[in-house]
Parts: C-alpha cells; structure tokens; sequence
C-alpha cells in the first residue's frame, strides 16, 4: 500500500530521530532536583505511566502496604489498596505471620506451616511448654495511619513511616495463638501451652460439677473438667503479673498485640468487620478478603451449660497450621452428641482471630470515666512497672463516648484502639459494639477487648467493655501471653 506524502514525511521524520539518537552514556547530566524529575514506567496494570524519580527510588526501598477506606461512606470494605499491590500480596510472609514455640528468653522457633506438632524443618515439637510457648508471631514493622483526600489509610511500611498521621514502630512479638491464656498452676505462671495435664487445667482451676447446670456435657468433657481450656476468672492485674514471671518483655495481652491483631486483620481482609462473610477465595487481585462469619459467637444457654466458663478446647485448631480458615467444633452435649457446632476463626494460625468464646483484658491502657469525659491513657512502657490505679505516669491518646452504641470511629493515637464515637450499626463502620457505664459509674476501667461465646454481632475484633476496674475476675473473661523485643517507639505523633 503506497503511503501519503504526510505519512511519508512521517516516516522520514522518526529515522531521523533514531539515527540521531543518543545512548544513555551519552545524554548531558539531568539538572534541577530530584523531585523534579520523572521517569516512565510499567505499573500493575501492564501499561506505561509517568511516575517521579523521588518517589520511585522511594518506593523501591520502603514498599507501603496497605487499604484505604472512603470516608464518604460508612461501608466496613476497603475502596481499594494503597501503595505497591504485590507487597499487600507478600505482606503475611514478609512479616511472618505464623506458629512458633518461643522459650522465656523471647528466642523462637517456627513450626511447620500445615502441621503444629513438628518444626518447619521436620523434627517434633512438644508443644506443653517444654520446649517453650506456643506463640502466634510477627516481625518488627511500621504501623501508619492517615488521611488522605477524603480517605483513610492503614498500611505497613518497614523502614520508614508514611503519611502525616500515627506511624509507630510495632516490636518483633508475639501473642498466645489460642487466642487466650493458660495457667500454669504449680508455677503460678501464664503460659500457652496445648496440653490436658492436670497442672494447666483452665478455668478457675478446678473442674465443674454436671449436676449445677441442667444442660451440661458429660462429667468427663473438657467443658467441665476445665482439662485443655483456657483459664478465666482472674482479674487483668493478676493475669499481668502471672506474665511477668516470665522475665523481661513478657506480659499478658498488652494493648500492642491487641492492636497487631486488629490492625493487621484490617490491612490484610481488608474490612473492618471480623464477622463479615468468610471467603475462601481471593479476589481478582490476588488478596485476602472478607472476615470470619459468626465465629464463637452464638453459644445457646451458656449459663445453663456450664456457667459461663470455656467452651473451645485449646487443641481445637491444631490441623490448621498457619491457614486462613473455619475450623468445624462439635461441642457436645450430655449424651455424646453435638449441642453445637463452632466454626472456629483461623487466622495465618492466630485461633478466634481477635474475637469471641473469651473477652480479652488487656493490659497497659485504662480509661478514666469522668464527670464530663472519658479519657484514655496507655503506658509508656512495658519494660517497666505497671499501675493500673493512676493515669499520673501515663499518657493520655483518646476520649471515648460516656453513652454505649455501635463504634463509628476510633482513635489509633498511642495504638489504644478506644471508640470515639458511637452510632453505628452491626453492618457499618467498625460493627462492633463499645460498652461503658460512664454516666452513672465513675473511677478507672480497663479495656476488655473481642467479646465471648454469647455475644452475636455485637462482638468483633475492635469490640470493647470498659465497664470493669483492673481487679474484676469473670468466668468468660482470660487474657492471652504476650511477648515483645523492645519497647514501640512512636515514630510520628497523629495530627
């Protein structure tokens, strides 16, 4: 086909321009800033865009990982990811998220992905706490926080923080993956182990008679013996103390690890509600999606079953290794049937994932229900003693609603994690519920974090009970082990 004149000159015009061309060696020095210049490049999509140099060179080095929420909408899903998508991909491995055995001088040791009971390098694990506790981990990272336009984000960087908001340095650390403590009764110690000795019976130590509760298990089932449960009925300060016997960085459910374990399940599910559908797929772009359903959550007559103590074994989970996953409970009932069936939240290995069968206390942060407001104030450090009965040495982050409802905001200054607003509902927002009797009951609360076995919807990850003071014991109330390095440090300060 003969071609135009104008295409000819065209034609003629682009040899000219590759016979003249230059090789890079050869192109005169760039001038000016560098954040003046730009360069071309091939983003996710597979198409070709401008991006500036500073900010590449930037990128490359500190991938951000993370979602954003559109703030127009009270929808609980992420709009979308923020950042570099492959990192939000290789987020859980980068940061290790997954079962280890930690001994007390807080050095681990990683258990195979799809089977707990041995190492990731083939030999058995004893996982009764001989060859230390069974931990669910992660590596040290930068948790940001910020608004942008008119959206929310929450992302991870590792090397240096992001945005003009909160950006604190999380600790290398871990938290009990049973989602829960145990006591060691000879030692008066909290521990997380999987074992069914008599020494770790859960509860408040001692076994429960079938004849209390008119619709009990059989005397011999766990639910009764307490054998294999959590322990419960001990108040936050004891529990804190119980940790601390284990030396140096050890505590019981520090507000840091109830932070990672929210945190982390946002910016990987990318949703604010633990109880949204589970999803066993994931989505077009290769993430994580959705929460975990009900979860333990709906028990039936608690009461009459057993008196409000725990249901779920710590064993139950054991097959699921570090997967994302239900895992099917029967809990039984007075004939050896199934009184009711559980689909037990799994976490990258993390059990219940943040929410349900047990409130969890946690330690370092309290809230001081005034006359006018509620003030929450968390600790400086918890390599150091800790009071939970003045805010005088502590440091205040957040004011949280005096009326209860459903959390339409919280505050993650000093990564307290404390609703400041309430208004809600079960499907927006942060669908979980904040407790407090603020208006009519004032002095110092603690945080009970996640909700127990009876709480419906109102439970979820970022669910809170500030009714109770620091010395209040409960039959469904634990505290799972806590581990960390170092002691945060706050990196920026939220604006």
């Amino acid at each position: 086909m003969a071609l135009t004149a104008e295409q000819e000159k065209g034609v003629v015009a682009m040899l000219a321009a590759f016979q003249n061309g230059k090789r890079i060696n050869e192109l005169d020095a760039a001038k000016g800033a560098l954040k003046e210049m730009r360069i071309e490049v091939m983003d996710e999509t597979g198409e070709t865009h401008s991006m500036e140099l500073a900010e590449a060179v930037e990128q490359a080095g500190n991938p951000v990982a993370g979602r954003y929420w559109n703030t127009s909408n009270a929808t609980p899903t992420a709009a979308g990811h923020y950042g570099s998508l492959q990192a939000l991909r290789d987020l859980p491995a980068k940061l290790g998220l997954g079962r280890y055995l930690v001994t007390d001088d807080r050095k681990k040791r990683k258990l195979d992905p799809t089977a707990t009971t041995k190492y990731d390098d083939g030999s058995p694990a004893a996982l009764d706490g001989s060859q230390g506790q069974c931990m669910w981990c992660w590596n040290s990272f930068i948790a940001n926080i910020f608004y942008e336009g008119g959206a929310l984000v929450k992302c991870v960087t590792f090397n240096k923080p992001v945005g003009n908001g909160v950006s604190i340095r999380i600790p290398a650390g871990g938290t009990s993956w049973v989602g829960a403590g145990v006591m060691d009764r000879t030692n008066q110690m909290l521990c997380s182990v999987i074992s069914n000795a008599e020494r770790f019976r859960g509860g408040s130590g001692s076994a429960l008679k079938a004849a209390s509760y008119t619709k009990a298990p059989a005397e011999d089932a766990a639910q009764l013996t307490m054998l294999g449960m959590a322990a419960t009925n001990i108040s936050t300060t004891n529990f804190g103390t119980y940790a601390r016997k284990r030396g140096e960085g050890w505590e019981a459910n520090w507000f840091v690890a109830q932070f990672v374990v929210q945190f982390l399940f946002e910016v990987i599910m990318g949703t604010q509600n633990s109880q949204a559908a589970f999803n066993a797929e994931k989505d077009a772009n290769g993430l994580y999606q959705g929460g975990f359903g009900t979860g333990v959550t709906d028990m039936p007559d608690w009461g009459n079953y057993n008196g409000y103590f725990p249901v779920v074994p710590t064993s139950v989970g054991l097959e699921a290794g570090d997967g994302v996953c239900l895992v099917d409970y029967n809990l039984p009932d007075a004939s050896g049937g199934t009184y009711k069936t559980f689909k037990v939240p799994c976490f990258f290995g993390l059990m219940h994932a943040g929410y349900g069968h047990l409130w969890r206390w946690t330690r370092g942060l309290i809230m001081d229900a005034g006359e006018e407001k509620s003030e929450v104030y968390v600790s400086r450090s918890m390599f150091a003693a800790f009071d939970p009965s003045t805010v005088n040495d502590k440091i205040k982050v957040a004011e949280c609603p005096q009326t209860e409802g459903y959390i339409k905001r919280i505050s993650y200054q000093g990564l307290c994690c404390m609703p400041t607003e309430v208004g809600g509902s079960p499907t927006n927002n942060y669908p979980d519920y904040f407790y407090t009797n603020a208006k009519t009951s004032k002095g110092l609360r603690v945080r009970a974090a996640g909700g127990n076995a009876n709480n419906g919807t109102n439970a979820g990850a970022f669910y809170t009970n500030s009714n109770n003071s620091a010395t209040n014991a409960n039959a469904n109330y634990s505290s799972p082990l806590y581990f960390a390095r170092y002691k945060p440090e706050m990196a920026t300060k939220e604006k």
